[in-house]
């Protein structure tokens, strides 16, 4: 449309529309004060090429997948804080004051949300982490530092944080925008339960199972933004949704998908360009978005796509073993489950 405007073009067009006998040759007063208004009508051109990704969003249109999201009432998911149960000994009567903020090895923060005054030499509070993020549902004693010392405590231990999620990417809420406006949700349909189920945080998608357990049930499978099982914060979130939203009188299931464990172990036979360490980085990698593709999609996990990534990696010549979950046929994946990629071991 105007991609082959030029500031050469630009100004020989206004050139050509003056009708005078001034001298309008290169160097002249003329021509010369056309050039720059040339130039800044270019500049005005080439800036339209930002309108398209503002009219047409796509997952680079940024801040206005939101702004267009608002026209439809979806606002992107800011994510939820992870909590932990933390375990206290101790004198009797120490007080560990509300805020106390606690580290992991790696410098995740969290914080006591409320004071706990140990008895009998023990005590239990409640840990949350200080920003939002998957990145801070540690294990249990991974938080191993207190950031000031508390007269009385002698040891702490923390149980396994869950319930943390990341904010909503811009390829998460392009595809919720996309849903609405191509998939009609109306009514209490199945579209409208899948699009209530991906408003909650912590899910990535989800999958409704109409009537599965007669008239009036429905069924909603989640899993979350890397296609994984959720735990049990996320499924209790968004069933309380769900409730809130669905019609009266529907009986709403809401569980986490199953996750069926996928481990592959290959023998190959590789040349002086690669080392068996990166064939199975590279192939964990291909395995990783080939399993999340497949989630709530399809239900054939097959032996010959493997064998083709494999091969696919650079250096590698041929394979002499080649197992998945111990055997060498396709893996069905039951209505229930979603493929997770266990152990991937290179030989």
């Amino acid at each position: 449309m105007f991609e082959n405007i030029t500031p050469e073009s630009i100004k020989a067009n206004i050139l050509a529309a003056i009708d005078t006998n001034l001298d309008t040759r290169e160097g002249s007063f003329l021509n010369e004060m056309i050039t720059p208004v040339a130039m800044e009508l270019w500049k005005c051109y080439q800036s339209l090429k930002a309108l398209i990704p503002i009219a047409f969003v796509d997952e680079t249109s940024g801040p206005y997948i939101d702004k267009r999201c608002e026209e439809y009432g979806i606002k992107r998911k800011a994510g939820t804080k992870a909590t932990a149960e933390i375990n206290f000994t101790g004198s009797s009567g120490a007080v560990i004051p509300a805020g106390t903020a606690f580290l992991t090895a790696g410098g995740l923060e969290f914080r006591l949300k409320e004071q706990v005054t140990l008895v009998d030499g023990a005590g239990t509070g409640l840990l949350e982490a200080v920003n939002v993020g998957e990145a801070y549902n540690v294990d249990a004693g991974e938080i191993t530092s207190i950031v000031r010392a508390i007269p009385g405590l002698t040891s702490f231990t923390n149980a396994a944080a869950s319930g943390g999620t990341d904010p909503e990417t811009d390829e998460a809420l392009l595809a919720r925008l996309n849903a609405r406006r191509q998939t009609p949700a109306t009514s209490g349909n199945a579209y409208h339960y899948r699009q209530w189920a991906l408003e909650v945080n912590g899910v990535g998608d989800a999958k409704v199972l109409p009537l599965w357990e007669g008239p009036g049930t429905v069924k909603v499978l989640l899993v979350g933004p890397e296609k994984q099982p959720v735990d049990e914060s996320v499924v209790s979130a968004c069933a309380l949704h769900i409730a809130e939203e669905s019609p009266i009188g529907a009986i709403v299931t809401v569980e986490s998908a199953e996750g069926l464990t996928i481990n592959v172990e290959a023998a190959v036979t590789i040349d002086s360009t690669t080392t068996k360490a990166k064939v199975q980085e590279q192939l964990v990698s291909k395995l990783d978005t080939y399993l999340k593709s497949l989630a709530f999609k399809g239900y054939t996990l097959l032996y010959n796509r493997v064998a083709f990534f494999l091969l696919d990696i650079d250096g590698v010549v041929d394979f002499t073993s080649l197992k998945i979950n111990g055997g060498t046929g396709n893996i069905t994946i039951a209505e229930s489950q979603v493929p997770v990629l266990g152990t991937v071991t290179v030989t």
